[in-house]
């Protein structure tokens, strides 16, 4: 497990993060209210917020040689320099492959894989790679469960099968309060019109008072909500 005095960064891009989802929750809601469920297409932005709470929440899964590891998957600026994002996490992602081809049991390596697959919006893949990253696990934290019902949730098409929900279930049961899995069933809740369970869960996330919540956009997305109801 990282130290709380070493995720600083993590916690600032997490903020970043809840705000971004939040708003753009709000937004999707107003959609699915306005609109026939036919057209229930959810943004690209909704799969970058919920790949990067994936990605922020598993730096709380590591052990002490992650961030070791993390830093040599990432190559200097100034080799990406002139290239797109989309270029720069392909990069990324033929670099974590050849390190899974040198040691396939590394379950953390499986996990950032996962997360790079997550940012090309390549959902199959990066479930492959999440569960790997699970089964690999000597004791799978709360956030692995997460990131794999995140990745599982765009697979289905933005909808909670029974196979998510057990996941989300068992992050819950490991950590009542897991940010992730509390922020895309908020999310989901909010896109579906379930304004009170949105509404309830948000308030959940502003009671556990987690460092990463940012209470402001919460609290305007729950009055937001109390509007739509």
């Amino acid at each position: 497990m990282l130290e709380q005095g070493s995720s600083i960064g993590l916690e600032i891009w997490a903020t970043i993060i809840t705000v971004v989802i939040v708003i753009a929750a709000i937004i999707i809601g107003w959609h699915v209210r306005n609109h026939s469920s036919k057209s229930r297409k959810v943004p690209i932005l909704i799969c970058l917020c919920l790949a990067s709470v994936s990605m922020v929440g598993y730096a709380f899964l590591g052990t002490p040689n992650f961030t070791y590891k993390a830093n040599t998957l990432v190559h200097p600026i100034d080799e990406f320099s002139g290239l797109s994002a989309d270029e720069v996490n392909q990069q990324r992602i033929k670099a974590i492959q050849a390190k899974i081809i040198e040691d396939k049991q590394d379950g953390e390596l499986w996990y950032a894989l996962g997360n790079a697959y997550m940012y090309t919006n390549a959902f199959e893949e990066a479930v492959i790679s999440f569960d790997y990253a699970r089964r690999l696990s000597i004791d799978p934290q709360a956030n692995i469960y997460s990131a794999l019902a995140t990745a599982l949730y765009y697979k289905n098409g933005q909808r909670i099968t029974a196979d998510i929900q057990q996941l989300l279930d068992r992050a819950l049961v490991l950590d009542t309060n897991n940010f992730p899995a509390l922020t895309l069933l908020g999310s989901e809740y909010f896109m579906s019109a379930r304004y009170q369970k949105a509404i309830d869960t948000w308030v959940q996330i502003l009671d556990s008072e987690h460092p990463d919540a940012d209470r402001v956009a919460l609290i305007t997305a729950i009055n937001r909500a109390k509007k739509m109801m």
